[in-house]
């Protein structure tokens, strides 16, 4: 006790008297009295509030909660913007590469193929597989020697024709090993899609090895289909049944 307060309680003759016991249900706790002369101080129990009078205090974690949902909500305006620039972008190519017309003449599909954008010479080779015939290699080692042998040859559409030359080659044979693989994956796809329960259907296929690039690459392409057709109910299905076997995607 310090001595100012011992000089007050001295100088007024009085003790203090300490009660927390008040009788009140469920509240009990030890009480430590000391009598007095004049009157005693009560310390009261401050947590007690049985009419609610004054409010709890805020939850906590709940500027984290906000803060959550509103990056769920962010993400999901993120992602839908990214999914329409996406489509805005595939309708590009789309619009682009059908507007372009392969020519039959041997030639002409040369300069056609130097003329290509990268992104799209795999498509172009694709579409114009039945035209790259060794005929067509034949005429294009003429073009590229006739090059080669001028007085003056460009070296630089020289060093474009030994590439275009190489790169052809190399893709039109991947080209044949992806359509015998496409052919298999197709009815491996119209298997999945036709079945009764794709679960079960899915998980035999993974066990009989079945589940391959090829058969995701599919189920891509028609997808792009259907979204191109603004076919929403087939593409979101089939998109479904894409990360399903994509779990059980191995690749070599």
């Amino acid at each position: 006790m310090s001595s100012f307060l011992a000089r007050r309680l001295n100088s007024a003759g009085a003790s203090c008297s300490y009660n927390s016991n008040y009788g009140l249900s469920g509240f009990s706790s030890p009480s430590y009295s000391r009598n007095s002369r004049q009157g005693c101080v009560r310390v009261f129990a401050v947590n007690y509030d049985p009419e609610k009078t004054f409010k709890r205090p805020p939850e906590t974690g709940l500027i984290a909660r906000r803060m959550t949902q509103k990056m769920m909500e962010q993400n999901k305006e993120f992602a839908s913007q990214m999914q329409r620039a996406k489509d805005d972008i595939r309708r590009q190519v789309l619009t682009r590469r059908e507007a372009r017309n392969p020519p039959d003449d041997g030639l002409e599909l040369i300069e056609y193929m130097l003329n290509t954008d990268a992104e799209d010479m795999e498509f172009e080779v694709a579409r114009c597989r039945p035209k790259l015939t060794p005929a067509f290699f034949k005429q294009l080692d003429s073009v590229i020697g006739a090059e080669r042998f001028s007085a003056k040859p460009d070296q630089e559409r020289l060093a474009e024709l030994d590439t275009l030359r190489q790169y052809l080659e190399e893709a039109v044979e991947a080209v044949d090993k992806a359509v015998v693989k496409t052919a298999s994956a197709t009815d491996r796809l119209k298997k999945l899609l036709t079945s009764k329960d794709k679960k079960e259907t899915i998980l035999e296929m993974a066990a009989a090895n079945e589940i391959d690039q090829a058969l995701v690459d599919l189920l891509q392409q028609n997808i792009d289909a259907a979204k191109a057709a603004e076919q929403t109910g087939p593409a979101e299905f089939m998109e479904k049944v894409k990360v399903a076997v994509s779990k059980y995607l191995v690749t070599v």
